[in-house]
């Protein structure tokens, strides 16, 4: 006897999940579930999505990709409407090993970086700034081979997408 809009985050999307489950569905599509959470709640949502996976067709939308790569047996990289690249995300993960390089910079070194290299990516820290490539060889010039994660996986085949449509564009 008390309105939704006076609980937590995490206990409104629970809430949520339990409007979903009445009547026993075979599929409960979930937007950004965990967006708003603090770790906690977030970890807890995490555990209970994966329960309900295990009886129940979940399908997952979010930009966060951590909670892909916890959660998600399989998944699909979708851009412009359409589906660009689909897999189990440690394999997806295993096939990029080996092609993304990371290094530190001067913020105004990007566009020169960016001129140069396969750019997939840019993180400001501690005032400079982290790139990551995309290169099946070492691109020299300080340049360390990192363990890529989903998130490279992500932004590779973004980078792939847009650079399609710039050379598209240009033809």
């Amino acid at each position: 006897k008390k309105a939704i809009a006076g609980f937590s985050g995490g206990m409104r999307q629970r809430f949520g999940i339990a409007q979903a489950l009445i009547g026993n569905p075979d599929l409960i599509i979930v937007d950004e579930p965990t967006a708003g959470l603090d770790p906690e709640e977030r970890n807890r949502f995490l555990n209970l999505l994966a329960e309900i996976g295990e009886n129940v067709v979940v399908i997952l939308s979010t930009h966060i990709v951590e909670d892909v790569s916890d959660l998600c047996p399989n998944m699909a990289i979708i851009s412009e409407g359409q589906i660009r690249m689909t897999g189990a995300p440690l394999d997806l993960i295993e096939q990029a090993k080996g092609t993304v390089w990371a290094k530190t910079i001067e913020r105004d070194q990007l566009e020169a970086t960016r001129a140069q290299y396969h750019v997939i990516s840019t993180r400001l820290f501690a005032g400079h700034t982290i790139v990551h490539v995309l290169s099946d060889q070492d691109p020299g010039k300080g340049f360390a081979l990192v363990d890529g994660g989903l998130e490279d996986v992500y932004f590779s085949c973004l980078a792939d997408v847009r650079r399609k449509a710039t050379s598209q564009a240009a033809a």
